[in-house]
C-alpha cells in the first residue's frame, strides 16, 4: 500500500510521506520488494515517486465528504464546483482522467485498508489535514508484473476545516490542483516555478512547465494541446476590469498633504521599491502600499470596498486581498499596506509583476501598478538523457535495446531506475521479488539494457533517473522534504515489432529526447543536450549592450569535434566541428519575446545566421541584421548550435547577443570566441 500525506509546519514549508509497505501475494513464494533500508527514499518521494513505483491506470473516482466543513464552504455544491475546476485542469495538460461522482456524508474512510478491502472512491473530506491547508496521496493495488508498476486503485484527499485558513471560496482551487497532483503521484518539485513546489509556499495555482512535462510522463498529453509548455494557458489568464472613470480615482493612490507617496509596493519596509532583487531581504513580506487616499480638496468622504489582485509573471492570478479605500471629506489620508506574499516565496518567481485594485461595487479597476522581480533562484537540476531504441534479434519481435546516454547538469553521479515487465526475481538476494533493477552511472555515461516485454503489442516502460544529490532543505530537520535527488521520468512507448522510428515514442518529464530504432542512432552532435554541454565550454567577456548601458546578461561557447565528449578551441583543416553558444538573458527580461543573435566573422567574411541556420552576408550595421532565433518567452538560459560541418583553414571568431521584441538595446559579447583551424 502507498500512502502519501502532506505536513506543513505554518507555511514554511512540507513533507511528503510516502510508506511503502511488501505485500504478499499468494501467488508468488515471496513478497515484493519492501522500502528497506532505502527508507529515506520511500519517506521523501521525488517526483512522488517513491520506492514502489505506481500510476493510475484509469479513471479516478472522487466523492465529497461535507461534514467538518468550515461555514464558508457550507454550500456542498460550491465545493464540487471548485472540485471539478481543479481536476479540469490536471485533464487540461495531460491524459489523467476523473470523475466527481457527488456528495456522501457517509463516505467510507478505508485509508491504510488492505487493497482487496479497497472501494476505489478517492474520498474528499474535511479533518486537520495535518496543520497544512490540505494533504492527498493514493493508495496501490498488488505489484503487476504486466505493467511494471504498483497500480494505484484507491487514495482520500484530505482539506483543513480550520475557518482562519480561508479567507475565499476560490483558494480551494489552488490547494486542490497541488494536493490532486500528490494524489496522481507527483510529489514536490524543486523547480520553484511549479505549482507542486512547498519550500517556501509560493500559492501558484495552476499547473506550470515544470508540472505540465511531469504528469505528462505518466499519463500522456491532454484535451489542450500544447505546443510549448512554457507559455501561458489562456483561459487561465487574468482579464482586468475596465477601467473606472478619472473621476473615481482622482483622490485615490496618489501624494497628498498625510502621505508623501502615491501607490507603490515595498519589502518589509515602508520604502518604495520597484525591483526585488537577490539583496532584497527574505524576511517578512511583498506589500502594496496605496499611498495617499483623499485631498483637503475632496468635497466627499471616500468608501470603497476593494479587492487588491496580485497577478503573476505568467498572467495569472496569484492571490487577492480585500482592501476599504478610506477617508473622510476634506481629508488627507494615509492607505495603509497590505501583504501580497512572504518576500522568499515571491523571490522564486522572477519576471514582471502587476497590481490591479477592483473596485468590488461598480466592477470596475481602480489601479495598474506594475514590479519587477529579477531574483535569480538556483536549484538542483534534474538529470536527462538522449534515448535510442533498437530491435534486438533473436527474441520473436519481443525485445528491444535502450541506450540512455545520461547527463546531469551539475555533474552529479545518477542512479537510472527500470520498471521493466514480467518477473525480475530476486536478483539483489534480498529475499524479495524485484520490482526495479538499478544501474549506477556518471554524468556522461552510456548505460544499455535489454528489456523483454510479454506480448507483441504496444507497451511502455518506464525509466526514472535521479541524481545523487539532497534537495531543498525544509522545515523538519530529518527530513529534506522534496526528496532524496531529483527525478526525470521517462517514459518510452513501444509498438513492437519495432520496424522504423514511427514504433518509437519517447516522453521526458525534463528535458528534450531523442529518438532511434532498427539500427538507427541519433545525431549526437545536433542533440540538445549536446548543444547545451559544448555551449557550456567557455564563458564570453565582455559583454555589453549596443546602447552603451550597463548589462548583466551572459553569454557562453565552445566547439568539440567528438560529439561533446571533449571541447577546445583549436582545430586541424578538414575536420567535422560542432560549435555552439548559450545566451543568458538579465533576469528581468526572462519570460518577455525575444531575439537571438549570432554573427559568424572570418577572414573573408562577415555574416549573421538567420532562422533557417543560414549564415548571409552582413555589413554590419545592426538595423540590418536578423535574428537567428525567436522567441515569444525568453528562457533563463536560451543554447542554440552555432555550426556544425566541416572546417577550412582560418580563424573562426564568433559574437551572440540577444533583445527584447518590444524594443531595446542589443545585448552582446564585444569580445569574439575564437577558434584556430591550422
Amino acid at each position: 500500500m502507498l500512502i502519501s500525506r502532506e505536513k506543513l509546519s505554518g507555511v514554511s514549508g512540507s513533507l511528503v510521506l510516502l510508506v511503502a509497505l511488501a505485500f504478499w501475494d499468494p501467488g508468488v513464494v515471496m513478497a515484493y520488494e519492501p522500502a528497506g533500508s532505502d527508507y529515506d527514499r520511500a519517506l521523501d518521494p521525488a517526483l512522488g515517486i517513491g520506492a514502489q513505483f505506481g500510476r493510475w491506470d484509469g479513471l479516478i473516482t472522487l466523492v465529497y465528504d461535507p461534514d467538518g466543513a468550515p461555514d464558508i464552504f457550507s454550500n456542498s455544491d460550491d465545493v464540487v464546483a471548485l472540485l471539478e475546476e481543479a481536476v479540469g485542469e490536471w485533464e487540461l495538460v495531460s491524459g489523467i482522467r476523473f470523475q466527481v461522482s457527488g456528495v456522501d456524508s457517509n463516505a467510507v474512510n478505508d485509508d491504510n485498508a488492505h487493497p482487496d478491502d479497497l472501494d476505489g472512491l478517492v474520498r474528499v473530506f474535511w479533518g486537520t489535514a495535518g496543520g497544512a491547508a490540505g494533504r492527498a496521496g493514493p493508495d496501490a493495488d498488488f505489484y503487476s508484473q504486466d505493467k511494471g508498476f504498483y497500480p494505484y486503485i484507491d487514495g482520500s484527499v484530505e482539506l483543513n476545516q480550520d475557518e482562519s485558513l480561508w479567507n475565499y471560496k476560490s483558494e480551494l482551487v489552488g490547494v486542490l490542483v497541488h494536493e490532486l497532483g500528490h494524489l496522481i503521484g507527483l510529489g514536490h518539485s524543486d523547480n520553484p516555478d511549479s505549482a507542486m513546489y512547498a519550500n517556501p509556499y509560493n500559492h501558484l495555482n495552476h499547473p506550470r512547465a515544470d508540472d505540465i512535462l511531469a504528469v505528462r510522463a505518466l499519463y500522456g498529453n491532454g484535451t489542450l494541446d500544447l505546443a510549448d509548455v512554457t507559455q501561458p494557458v489562456s483561459r487561465w489568464v487574468y482579464q482586468p476590469l475596465p477601467a473606472a472613470p478619472a473621476s473615481r480615482v482622482e483622490f485615490l493612490f496618489k501624494a497628498n498633504q498625510f502621505a508623501d507617496s502615491g501607490a507603490f509596493i515595498s519589502v518589509n519596509s515602508d520604502t518604495p521599491v520597484t525591483n526585488i532583487t537577490n539583496a532584497t531581504t527574505s524576511s517578512g513580506f511583498v506589500r502594496f502600499n496605496p499611498g495617499g487616499i483623499g485631498n483637503f480638496s475632496n468635497t466627499q468622504a471616500i468608501s470603497i470596498d476593494a479587492t487588491v489582485v496580485y497577478v503573476d509573471p505568467m498572467g495569472y492570478r496569484y492571490d487577492q486581498t480585500d482592501m476599504t479605500l478610506s477617508c473622510s471629506a476634506r481629508s488627507a489620508c494615509d492607505g495603509g499596506w497590505v501583504s501580497i506574499g512572504s518576500s522568499a516565496a515571491m523571490k522564486t518567481i522572477p519576471g514582471d509583476w502587476m497590481v490591479y485594485v477592483e473596485d468590488d461595487e461598480n466592477g470596475t479597476n481602480l489601479l495598474e501598478l506594475p514590479f519587477t522581480v529579477s531574483a535569480t533562484t538556483d536549484y538542483n537540476k534534474p538529470p536527462i538523457a538522449e534515448v535510442t531504441v533498437d530491435p534486438v534479434s533473436g527474441t520473436n519481435g519481443l525485445g528491444v535495446k535502450v541506450s540512455l546516454l545520461v547527463t546531469d547538469p551539475e555533474g552529479h553521479d545518477i542512479d537510472v531506475i527500470w520498471h521493466p515487465h514480467g518477473d525480475l526475481g530476486d536478483q539483489d538476494g534480498d529475499g524479495f521479488l524485484d520490482t526495479e533493477v538499478r544501474d549506477s552511472a556518471a554524468s556522461g555515461d552510456l548505460v544499455q539494457r535489454n528489456i523483454s516485454f510479454l506480448s507483441v503489442d504496444s507497451h511502455t516502460l518506464f525509466v526514472e533517473l535521479v541524481d545523487d544529490q539532497a534537495r531543498y532543505d525544509g522545515s523538519q530537520s530529518e527530513s529534506s522534504v522534496a526528496g532524496r535527488g531529483f527525478q526525470n521520468l521517462i517514459a518510452i512507448t513501444v509498438n513492437l515489432p519495432l520496424i522504423n522510428d514511427d514504433d518509437v515514442t519517447i516522453v521526458s518529464s525534463f528535458g528534450e529526447v531523442t529518438t532511434g530504432s532498427n539500427g538507427e542512432s541519433p545525431n549526437n552532435a545536433n542533440s540538445s543536450q549536446v548543444i547545451s554541454q559544448i555551449a557550456s565550454a567557455a564563458t564570453l567577456s565582455q559583454i555589453t549592450a549596443s546602447d552603451g548601458t550597463a548589462t548583466t546578461a551572459g553569454f557562453g561557447a565552445g566547439a568539440s569535434a567528438d560529439g561533446g565528449s571533449t571541447t577546445a578551441t583549436e582545430f586541424s583543416a578538414g575536420q567535422n566541428i560542432t560549435i555552439a553558444g548559450s545566451v543568458t538573458p538579465q533576469a528581468g527580461d526572462v519570460g518577455k519575446a525575444g531575439e537571438i543573435f549570432v554573427v559568424l566573422y572570418t577572414s573573408t567574411s562577415l555574416s549573421y545566421m538567420d532562422v533557417d541556420g543560414n549564415y548571409r552576408q552582413w555589413g554590419g550595421s545592426l538595423k540590418t541584421i536578423q535574428p537567428a532565433l525567436e522567441r515569444t518567452s525568453l528562457g533563463s538560459q536560451e543554447t542554440i548550435e552555432v555550426f556544425s560541418d566541416t572546417v577550412q583553414s582560418g580563424l573562426y571568431r564568433i559574437f551572440l547577443g540577444y533583445r527584447l521584441t518590444e524594443g531595446g538595446p542589443i545585448h552582446f559579447n564585444a569580445k569574439a570566441f575564437r577558434i584556430n583551424v591550422n
